[in-house]
């Protein structure tokens, strides 16, 4: 089993040559980035910007690293959205991306064509916008509620965002935590800096 061993989180595919980037997200990276590099080697990529850079490079140009674990799929959409926005950066610049968003709405859900059929009529009869921002606030507020009600976990984001000078790995070591989660941690709550 090639995937038996995967991680959920956001990972960069980038060009050594031009120190550019692609930034995605999976709920098994291994498998996803696998996905890419199927697609491009037969030319089918959708994206043709990371596509047309991979011709001109060829296979060899590029590698791929994980960079940020997730413990469940509900963080991946908003820390990946602050690298396609240029909140957060990589050392390689973000050029391959193409959607200036996360989009995963079909996440865990397969549908019936027949199923299809009602959505689409339900969503041309609804006005309600499910990517508002409006709704999304609303939900990003109540996941934060539930994570800061522990004190536990407020003192340890507050540590992260408070000690920016320092490495990702040396909070790590003051809080026994691994890099990644450090990294996930202080992208989503830097501006809490100077509140909690």
């Amino acid at each position: 089993m090639p995937y038996a061993t995967d991680h959920i989180g956001i990972y960069k595919i980038f060009n050594k040559v031009t120190n550019s980037c692609y930034v995605g997200q999976s709920r098994r990276v291994k498998k996803r980035v696998n996905n890419h590099f199927c697609d491009l080697r037969k030319g089918t990529h959708p994206n043709r910007r990371f596509q047309a850079a991979f011709n001109a490079y060829g296979e060899e140009a590029f590698d791929w690293s994980l960079e940020i674990k997730c413990d469940s799929t509900d963080e991946l959409d908003m820390i990946e959205e602050l690298f396609l926005s240029g909140e957060a950066k990589f050392l390689e610049e973000n050029l391959y991306n193409i959607s200036d968003f996360a989009k995963t709405p079909m996440r865990n859900k397969t549908h019936s064509e027949e199923v299809r059929k009602k959505i689409s009529a339900g969503r041309r009869a609804s006005t309600f916008n499910f990517q508002s921002s409006e709704y999304r606030k609303t939900l990003s507020a109540a996941q934060k509620q539930r994570f800061f009600s522990k004190p536990e976990f407020v003192a340890r984001v507050k540590f992260i965002v408070d000690n920016q000078d320092m490495s990702y790995a040396g909070r790590g070591r003051v809080l026994g935590m691994d890099t990644s989660s450090v990294r996930k941690l202080a992208l989503k709550y830097a501006y809490l800096k100077g509140v909690l």
